[in-house]
Formats: C-alpha cells, sequence, structure tokens
C-alpha cells in the first residue's frame, strides 16, 4: 500500500475531529473500483451503477431532506454528483476504495481488497477499512547462501486468500574467498573473520531493511540454515523479536513455493497469537482487572481513557460496534479483529474486548 496504515489512521483520527459527525453526519461511501473486473472496463461500468443505486437506497431510507452539510443544505442528487467526479479526479490505485466526506471536504484511502460497493450516512463506518488494513498482511523473508542474501517482500491478503511476492533488495559476498585445496590455520582464520564480517553486514542490511519499513509485520529466514542462525543472533533486538521462524526454504525456490510456504507460516502465526490473545484478556479480567469483556464494559473503558487497545471478533454482523470503533480510533487505541476459533472464543464474551492500562477495579 502506497498509505501506510499509521498515516491513514492518522488522517482518519484528524479528518473525524475536525468534522465533527455527531453535528454533520459524514458520508462514508466504499467502491468496487477493480480493474481486473471486466464490468468495470465498460463505458458504464459496473461500480458507477452499483453507486448510483445505493444513493437511492440511501435517499428512501434517509428521505429526501436528511442531509445536512456543513456550509449548505445537499441533496441526494448534489452528493452523488459529487463523489463521481471526486472518483474521476482522484485515479483510484487500488481494488476498492474508500471515500469520507460532510459533502465539502473529503478523505479518500485507496484499498488493496475488494470492498461491495455501498454507501452509509451518520457515523463514520470503520469497520470495512478497519478490517481491509487488517487483512492486508507484509511479510520479510531473507533467503541466504554462501554467495548472496536475497530479500523479498511477501504480501498476503486474507479475504482473498492471496499472496503476492516482490523482490525487495539482493546482495552478494562470498563466504569462502579462497579456492585453494590447501589449508592451513591461517586461511581458516581468514575465512571465519570473512565469514563473520559477511553475518555482521547481513544483518544490518536486514536491520536497516525492517527499520525502514513500518508495515512489515514478521520475519522469515530460510536457504543456509546455519548462516540464517548466525545472521538471526546478529540482528537488533527489535529485529530480533520480529524473526518468527527460520525454515528450511531452499535459496533457489520460486516465488510461488516461497508463497505457498510463507502463507502457511502466518496462517499458524495468526492462529497462536489470536489464541493467546483472547487467553490473556479472559484471564487478566479475572486475575487482575486489566482488562473487560462485552460492549458495555469496553464503551466505559473508552470514555474513561482506560483502555489501551481494542479487539473485536470477526465477522462483525451488526452495526453495534460502531461507535466502539470510532470511539477507540479517537483515542488512539491499538485495534485488533480476531478470526476462527480465537473469535468463536471471544464471541462468548460478547465479540469485544479491551486491554486496559490499570485496573478498573
Amino acid at each position: 500500500m502506497k498509505q501506510t496504515i499509521q498515516g491513514i489512521l492518522n488522517s482518519l483520527r484528524t479528518f473525524i475531529v475536525e468534522h465533527r459527525y455527531e453535528e454533520t453526519p459524514i458520508l462514508t461511501a466504499y467502491v468496487d473500483v477493480d480493474s481486473t473486473d471486466q464490468d468495470n472496463r465498460r463505458e458504464r461500468p459496473a461500480w458507477l451503477i452499483e453507486l448510483k443505486n445505493e444513493a437511492k437506497r440511501l435517499e428512501e431510507k434517509h428521505g429526501p431532506d436528511a442531509i445536512v452539510g456543513r456550509l449548505a443544505k445537499r441533496t441526494w442528487a448534489d452528493t452523488e454528483e459529487k463523489i463521481m467526479s471526486h472518483l474521476q479526479q482522484s485515479k483510484p490505485q487500488g481494488r476498492s476504495l474508500v471515500i469520507f466526506t460532510d459533502h465539502e471536504d473529503f478523505l479518500t484511502v485507496d484499498l488493496p481488497v475488494n470492498m461491495p460497493t455501498k454507501l452509509f450516512y451518520g457515523a463514520p463506518q470503520l469497520k470495512p477499512l478497519l478490517f481491509a488494513l487488517d487483512s492486508h498482511k507484509k511479510y520479510m523473508v531473507a533467503l541466504f547462501s554462501e554467495e548472496e542474501t536475497k530479500i523479498l517482500e511477501v504480501f498476503l491478503t486474507a479475504p482473498l486468500d492471496e499472496v503476492r511476492v516482490q523482490t525487495g533488495a539482493a546482495g552478494g559476498t562470498s563466504l569462502r574467498p579462497g579456492s585453494r585445496t590447501s589449508r592451513t590455520q591461517a586461511s581458516d582464520r581468514r575465512d571465519l573473520d570473512s565469514e563473520r564480517r559477511v553475518v555482521k553486514e547481513a544483518a544490518e542490511e536486514i536491520n536497516d531493511y525492517f527499520l525502514a519499513d513500518s508495515e512489515i509485520e514478521h520475519i522469515v529466514f530460510g536457504g543456509n540454515l546455519k548462516l540464517a542462525h548466525a545472521v538471526k543472533n546478529a540482528l537488533h533486538a527489535t529485529v530480533y523479536a520480529s524473526v518468527v521462524t527460520i525454515e528450511p526454504i531452499a535459496f533457489e525456490s520460486s516465488n510461488n513455493e516461497i508463497a505457498e510456504a510463507v502463507k502457511k507460516i502466518a496462517d499458524q502465526q495468526e492462529l497462536a497469537h489470536d489464541l493467546a490473545l483472547v487467553n490473556e484478556l479472559v484471564s487478566r479480567r479475572h486475575a487482575c482487572g486489566t482488562a473487560v469483556l462485552e460492549t458495555q464494559g469496553v464503551m466505559l473503558a473508552l470514555e474513561q481513557g482506560q483502555a489501551s487497545k481494542v479487539v473485536i471478533s470477526v465477522p462483525i454482523d451488526t452495526d453495534k460496534f460502531d461507535q466502539i470503533l470510532v470511539k477507540s480510533l479517537l483515542n488512539n487505541c491499538e485495534i485488533e479483529f480476531l478470526h476462527g476459533e480465537a473469535a468463536q472464543r471471544l464471541n462468548e464474551f460478547g465479540g469485544v474486548a479491551a486491554q486496559l492500562y490499570y485496573s478498573g477495579r
């Protein structure tokens, strides 16, 4: 994604604060503009028809006089025309996009996943956006051989079950600079010094690469396993903690093979993380009171500024968490979504929980 996730959240937070949605309702438009869809390549694209149908649905639901503009009263026709014009000017880069507008100002975010075209009016609708950002994960893969280090970026998109691999960087330094068969203690020492130097340089390269990209969540090492372990042990502490596994992925593996291996690792990593998180929240609630469960407790924690992290199970079938998501964003809380088995566990407690800065007891 060209826009960083933190940058998106910061922009959205500023937009919501400045535009006071309680006084001037926000129109939220999710539009599926995927150019790979044949129906979107027509002279009259599918997203245009869907958007017009959505505008008609909202007008029937809220009435023709429901729109309150910040500077002047607007009609649904005005709103539809303004969104169309904005879409044509913004030149979407993702598979879909979301627009937040008070009918004067616009905030537009390109999304890497397909979202059904839909309009909302009132509180900003954050669920699809936050879920899309949560579903798009970036892994860094470093494969080692005796000649070079190969760095790749692997993008995982959960709803589509897609994986994309692209080359991040590559470099090469020989670990065995000599080709002589005759060995001496001096040459062995030189080779050992050379190997240490190459490990140090590879670790520095990976440190710089990871720390310069806030979107990378985890690192996977592969290739020469001895080198991989040596480089891992030479990493900066923050980078070291992000290495989730060292796998026997051959240096010569194709992108498809690497993608398949990383997806399997990511699925296992997510399941373990989600289960550990929900179990920790339940334990914190009972043991020391530094977590709350269910909607009422989470809302109270947000209103009192106690919540540091809000956790919600997906899929979200209702609008009951809209205000929780808006308040979480405004309070700069971390937001996580739980999937599968962990989501089912959290659903036993209302599908939402919050981790607190301190005990609410």
